[in-house]
This record gives C-alpha cells, structure tokens and sequence, in this order.
C-alpha cells in the first residue's frame, strides 16, 4: 500500500507539473506495449510493476482505464498503440472524445463486430490479477473494466464481479453501469445475433 502511494504521489505531481497529456503518455508508454504484447500471445502474465503502475495509473486517471478497455473491445488493426496513446494522455481532445465514442458506440450497437474471445479472456485474467495484488481503492478501475469486458463477451457473471466492485466502492459509475445493463439483460448486439442463430 506505500509503495502504490508513492507511486501515487509522484505521478500525481508530475501530472501537476508538466500537465496531464505528457505525464499520462510517459506513465504508460511502456507498460502499454507488455500489456498489448501479452494479449497478442494469450499470455496473462504481466511485471509486477507493471500492474502497479496501472491500478495507480487508473485509479488517477480514467482515460488511462478507458485506453485499457478500447484494447480489449476494439480491433487492435483499428486502435493500435498509437490511438489508446491518444485516449490515455488527450481524453478531453473533441477529437479524441468523439473518435473514443464511435469506437464503442459501433462495438455496441453493430451486431458484426464481435469480440476475440481469447484477447479478452486474457486480459480479464491479467486485470484481475492487478486487483488481488491491489489494495483498495486501486483494485476498484480493475475489476470495474475486467466486470465491463466479461459484459463485453456476452458472459452473465458481468453482474457479480460488478458488484463486488460496487460494494468497494459504491461510486464506481462503470461498475454500476455493467451491473444495471447486465441485471436487465442488455448486452452488445452480437450477442443477441449469436442468440438468433442458436434458435434458429
């Protein structure tokens, strides 16, 4: 718990000093390229200063949360490093908010686009190791987007990990979300595709 305040301290003075943009960058350029790396390979083995510096990178900031959710739901051919780069240190750019909300606004609503299971899967595992090793509140922004991509796959225990993510922390507005969509049973249009062909 020091070590993840520290950590803490530092990257929230530097955010104060040099600006949010060009902190945010530099606090995840480099543990962004092993997280992505381990998706390609289906690895879900992350350095435990990696996983340190995002439970302490989300918990300061969402956009760096919300890059990691891109990653996951998105197309890397579509949203390489370069653009989760643009999401993590520029989310309040017009452009970045309105290329961030066609990204998951089409995810949602185009029953074509379809998740890779196994990059999910992956990082899911990955993320939820981030939260066992992370006391809270920096284990909260992990479970919420492991809870969020789990809704993603169209998987119903979405709902109980986003709980225990709200009984944490009952402010966790993304957590809340996963778990109100889940609970009525609103998932992304592939799934109700996939339901469609299973009826069929």
């Amino acid at each position: 718990m020091e070590d993840l305040e520290m950590m803490a301290n530092a990257f929230h003075a530097d955010r104060r000093e040099r600006g949010p943009q060009q902190a945010n960058a530099d606090w995840v350029c480099d543990p962004l390229d092993e997280w992505l790396a381990s998706l390609d390979d289906g690895i879900a083995v992350l350095d435990a200063e990696t996983m340190a510096v995002f439970a302490v990178g989300m918990n300061e900031t969402l956009s760096i949360r919300d890059a990691l959710i891109l990653s996951l739901i998105v197309d890397e051919q579509e949203c390489p490093k370069s653009l989760l780069m643009e999401f993590a240190s520029k989310p309040h750019s017009g452009k970045t908010k309105r290329r961030m909300s066609e990204l998951l606004t089409r995810a949602f609503e185009d029953e074509r686009i379809t998740p890779d299971e196994e990059r999910c899967r992956t990082g899911v595992t990955m993320l939820l190791n981030i939260a066992t090793v992370s006391p809270v509140p920096y284990c909260i922004q992990p479970l919420a987007v492991a809870a969020y991509t789990l809704w993603w796959l169209g998987d119903v225990s979405s709902a109980a990990l986003a709980m225990q993510c709200l009984v944490l922390d009952e402010d966790c507005s993304l957590a809340a979300m996963v778990f109100s969509a889940a609970d009525r049973g609103v998932f992304p249009a592939w799934c109700a595709c996939k339901n469609r062909e299973k009826a069929a």
